[in-house]
């Protein structure tokens, strides 16, 4: 356990020194592709060296498994940011094209997947852990780890063949920089190697390793390499010219030509040989520059039989004596140019023809303006008529939407107590049973309130009203909202309780009754104590509303026979049979 601070101590310097190169090339990016493309790696291998050295300090077998799967996020980045790298420094016009990116991003896309998924399949790290001597936990491999090491080794092998290939047909100004890199790079990869071999017993040191790679491709790149990495060669240059370009001596000969020209001169005369340089202009044009230099514009026809328009433009060249040495040859195929020159031309003498003819219909357009908009007048007119109905017309379906929606809720209400109805809470319950389940169970109570024909025979109907009123609006103050109270006829009353068992119906129901025992209630100018009964049922699979309200009324009717004010519960109710209370 003593070496694993100094481990861990290793891996935050290899950690800092990887974010310092990351953050240096990415402020100096535009320079050059390859500089970007090592910030991208130095970053990786940063956040890789991160991880391994909180995973030597952890100690929770768990926690360490855990912090071995996240560091894969920035491993799996490393094989393609080194492919990249390898390829901006092996061609300097080389960038990163999205496709190339998004191909690239497959891979550590499915690693992260294949590791988060990895608790139900293990393919990529098994079940069980193992310990190198320092008592580092390291999840065991599966073989989605061998596929992703085969894949690594296959991107960084494309990136060390690039380089090998570059070495051997590259400028040999450009060697030691490809040297570098690639000998940079390969001290890590076979550390890395070594370790997944066992040859290192203890945990892998590969990040370290290309810590390091990337402070000598940096020193290699930006301090020795980078002024050579930006200019472009001359030779280079001069074929990237897309105007055809010749140099010609004082006798007619080719001295130079770029691509463009070589492919000019084979399309006007196949049959050249592979050399063009040192033959005579005259042979291959019939004709030499003005001694003057200047510009003209030349037609040749090639071997297909089409005419080809150049526009030349020739500099006299001196020598050192200032005497005639030759011209510089500049030339353009402009036949497409003149082609839509004479389009344009003919479309001219068109549009001027028909000019006139416009004239003629301006003429005839303006009389149809004015009756346009005489016209129009007349549409305004309407349209505000229009409008000024439509408005009325909203005005009224509003009203009677509002006419609507007060019938429907009257519909669902009772017209004494206020409380929803009897149709309202059958199709309120059928709904909420097919949403109950273990997790929301659904309860009901049937309340009747105790010796109401008693009122209604020495005060009245219209205080058994009052009593009805009173313990409508008690009802509704002291359910939830989720809850719902309806009226189920005469002095019963129906709660139905959403997400409350059995005991919690019932215990509710106690707390409402002795809250209603000891609040007496003004009715017919007298103070009435109200008590009720209640049956408690609650639903359970299989049965309809009709069975919970009867398993509801049958443990009603033995609270009432077992002396009133008191709350029984049913049992288990089932599709169309009597219930038992308790």
């Amino acid at each position: 356990m003593a070496g694993r601070p100094l481990l861990a101590l290793l891996f935050v310097i290899s950690a800092v020194v990887a974010a310092w190169v990351a953050a240096v090339g990415w402020r100096r990016r535009g320079s050059a592709s390859a500089v970007g493309a090592l910030a991208f790696v130095a970053a990786s291998i940063a956040g890789w060296s991160a991880m391994d050295g909180i995973v030597v300090m952890t100690v929770d077998a768990g926690t360490a498994r855990m912090l071995q799967a996240a560091k894969f996020l920035a491993v799996s980045l490393v094989p393609a940011g080194l492919l990249c790298l390898a390829l901006a420094v092996a061609d300097r016009r080389w960038h990163p094209r999205s496709r190339t990116v998004a191909l690239l991003a497959v891979e550590p896309v499915l690693v992260q997947i294949a590791i988060l998924t990895g608790p139900w399949h293990h393919g990529f790290f098994r079940a069980t852990d193992t310990a190198d001597p320092l008592g580092v936990v390291t999840p065991a491999v599966g073989p989605l780890f061998w596929v992703h090491t085969a894949y690594s080794y296959l991107l960084m092998a494309a990136a060390m063949a690039q380089l090998v290939r570059a070495s051997i047909i590259g400028p040999a100004a450009q060697r030691k920089l490809y040297a570098s890199v690639l000998a940079g790079a390969l001290a890590p990869i076979a550390a890395n190697a070594a370790s997944l071999t066992g040859l290192v017993p203890v945990t892998g040191l590969t990040s370290v390793g290309f810590s390091l790679t990337t402070v000598i491709i940096y020193w290699a790149l930006v301090r020795r390499s980078l002024p050579e990495l930006v200019p472009v060669a001359r030779d280079r240059v001069f074929d990237m010219i897309g105007d055809t370009v010749v140099t010609v001596d004082a006798a007619g000969r080719i001295l130079d030509l770029n691509a463009a020209a070589e492919r000019m001169l084979r399309r006007l005369r196949p049959g050249l040989p592979e050399r063009l340089a040192g033959l005579s202009m005259v042979d291959l044009l019939g004709t030499l520059p003005s001694p003057e230099g200047g510009q003209s514009e030349v037609t040749f026809t090639d071997a297909a039989g089409c005419e080809v328009d150049l526009e030349v433009h020739s500099s006299v060249l001196y020598d050192r004596r200032g005497g005639h040495a030759g011209w510089a040859v500049i030339t353009r195929d402009v036949t497409a140019l003149n082609r839509q020159r004479r389009e344009l031309e003919r479309a001219n003498a068109r549009l001027r023809a028909q000019r006139g003819e416009l004239k003629e219909a301006n003429a005839r357009l303006h009389d149809k303006q004015d009756e346009l908009e005489r016209t129009n007048t007349r549409l305004r007119d309407k349209q505000e008529e229009l409008e000024s109905g439509n408005a009325r017309l909203r005005v009224q379906l509003r009203t009677i939407e509002l006419l609507r929606a007060d019938l429907a809720e009257q519909a669902a209400r009772d017209a004494l107590t206020g409380l929803h109805n009897r149709r309202h809470l059958m199709r309120h319950l059928t709904s909420a049973m097919t949403e109950a389940d273990d997790d929301r169970p659904l309860s009901l109570a049937l309340l009747d309130i105790d010796h109401f024909k008693q009122v209604n025979d020495r005060y009245g109907h219209r205080a058994g009203d009052e009593v009805l009123v009173a313990f409508a609006e008690l009802l509704g103050r002291q359910v939830r909202r989720s809850d719902l109270v309806a009226r189920y006829g005469g002095e019963e009353f129906v709660v139905v309780f959403a997400g409350a068992n059995a005991e919690q119906a019932r215990a509710r129901m106690d707390a409402l009754r002795e809250r209603l025992a000891g609040r007496p209630v003004e009715a017919g100018g007298h103070p009435l104590t109200v008590t009720f009964s209640a049956g408690v049922a609650t639903a359970t699979p299989g049965i309809s509303a009709d069975d919970l309200l009867h398993a509801a009324d049958q443990a009603l009717y033995a609270a009432k026979h077992g002396g009133r004010n008191q709350i029984r519960v049913a049992g288990a109710p089932e599709p169309g049979t009597p219930q038992s209370a308790a």
